[in-house]
């Protein structure tokens, strides 16, 4: 009998050690993922700038429902900018104004489009662009950069704009080993946890499409492009444009 008594006991003991061992199991397989966190203030390139240091070119967000983001995410699909090289371009321009007394400063530069025949090339579409940078230090030290940059008069501008800007930064010294390539940088749709907006980073271009921005070639011409960091010339000779 005192046998079967120290083995019924030992039987309890090893199902109190499995039941309270096997509870902890469950419940450490049931434990939900983590949530990736925002990557919006993840910085993609630190850009050339007319300001002080560099301009931050931030992955950003875009909710397209609420029209709201900044950064890459809202330049690349909201305004159809779509290099690097192109937003850099304009952060060089030695146009530079404050908006009011804030920390955002717009820079301007245009882009335009030429039909060319024998050599002479004439001007037949011309947009003015504006790069809106945030220097508010962030939480990692660095500036809040890039809000946003498009093409004054639409809300897309058309594929050429980026080609036009881009091939004028062909010069820029190699990329750091920070910088993210184009096609690895996040899609985000979603705000950061407590983002705060100030109120000159809400001016954006909200105009419609514009039917000229990509019409067809006229019979016997080429197109060419040109950039500039003030208004571009009626006619210029084809040598002096981008193909």
């Amino acid at each position: 009998m005192r046998g079967i008594k120290q083995s019924l006991g030992a039987v309890g003991t090893t199902a109190l050690l499995g039941a309270l061992i096997a509870p902890a199991a469950v419940l450490a397989d049931s434990e939900p993922a983590a949530a990736a966190p925002n990557p919006a203030y993840r910085v993609l390139k630190h850009l050339d700038y007319s300001g002080p240091g560099k301009a931050s070119l931030r992955v950003g967000y875009y909710d397209r429902d609420r029209d709201k983001g900044f950064g890459w995410n809202k330049v690349k699909k909201k305004h159809n900018i779509t290099k690097y090289s192109a937003v850099e371009y304009v952060a060089k321009s030695p146009n530079r104004d404050r908006v009011g007394n804030t920390t955002t400063y717009h820079m301007t530069g245009y882009a335009g489009k030429y039909e060319c025949r024998n050599g002479v090339c004439r001007l037949v579409k011309q947009y003015k662009m504006i790069l809106s940078v945030n220097e508010k230090v962030q939480y990692d030290g660095q500036d809040k950069g890039v809000i946003t940059m498009y093409c004054v008069g639409t809300v897309r501008c058309p594929n050429w704009v980026s080609k036009a800007l881009a091939d004028a930064n062909r010069s820029l010294a190699p990329e750091d080993d920070q910088t993210v390539p184009e096609d690895q940088a996040p899609d985000n749709s979603v705000a950061p946890e407590g983002e705060i907006v100030d109120e000159a980073d809400l001016v954006d271009e909200n105009g419609p499409a514009d039917p000229d921005g990509s019409r067809d070639l006229s019979p016997g011409t080429e197109e060419r492009y040109s950039r500039s960091y003030a208004p571009l010339g009626a006619s210029e000779s084809a040598a002096s444009l981008t193909p």
